[in-house]
């Protein structure tokens, strides 16, 4: 059986569906009353994330707080949302 590291599910998925809604690192973070740079070390795989966390994340990005944590086939993210 093929193990997962569950940092880069979480990170990837956040990251997903932060993009889907058109949220900046930034506005994610100050919805979800954390720090811009939290936000980023989740989506680069680093640190520990309070279930807490999760929910609240899930509630901001309008999406069930188990899909952050499932694996799952994203395709390919620019580097940074579109800011228009």
């Amino acid at each position: 059986m093929k193990t997962t590291n569950i940092r880069k599910v979480v990170g990837a998925n956040v990251k997903y569906y932060r993009f889907l809604i058109g949220y900046t690192q930034e506005q994610l973070a100050e919805k979800c009353n954390l720090s811009p740079r939290y936000i980023s070390d989740i989506e680069n795989y680093n640190g520990n994330i309070p279930i807490d966390t999760l929910e609240n994340i899930a509630k901001y990005l309008k999406i069930e707080p188990y899909l952050l944590v499932k694996e799952q086939k994203h395709p390919h993210l620019p580097k940074r949302v579109n800011m228009k």
